[in-house]
């Protein structure tokens, strides 16, 4: 077998390249439309929430997740710093006193992560489910309450 010419070997590599960053991109795009969905999808701020169980959550970035405490009862919670270990943990929690988790006091337990939760907003999980493909947990193993 012949080794390629020297410009094709450049054009190999390019493509090559091409293709990388391509796909490198397409995971944040996608990412960043279904935060804007989920955002789209929530309502005013609320100081608080009732919490018995934890069915189901989604990561939507390192400081944004919706939370599933019913089959159409969710709320995005946003986080104060990055939660690094949030999108690896393959399970979470949610601190709580007396199944109340409360913006700017309890917070989310990923790893060895705990989160300050800052904001808490009820999510329409209607207008969520009203589009082509269904929206609801993505990952329903769990822990609940607790630090």
């Amino acid at each position: 077998m012949r080794p390629l010419p020297a410009p094709s070997r450049v054009l190999a590599v390019l493509a090559a390249l091409l293709l990388a960053a391509c796909a490198s991109t397409a995971p944040a795009e996608r990412d960043a439309a279904l935060l804007a969905r989920y955002e789209a999808a929530a309502g005013e701020p609320v100081p608080h929430f009732r919490f018995f169980r934890l069915q189901g959550y989604t990561v939507l970035d390192d400081r944004t997740l919706a939370v599933w405490t019913g089959p159409r009862t969710a709320w995005l919670l946003r986080v104060d710093a990055p939660c690094n270990e949030l999108r690896w943990a393959p399970e979470i929690g949610l601190s709580s006193g007396f199944g109340l988790v409360s913006a700017r006091f309890d917070r989310v337990l990923a790893g060895r992560d705990r989160c300050r939760i800052t904001e808490i907003r009820p999510l329409d999980t209607r207008a969520l489910r009203g589009r082509d493909e269904p929206a609801g947990p993505v990952r329903t193993a769990q822990v609940s309450g607790g630090w």
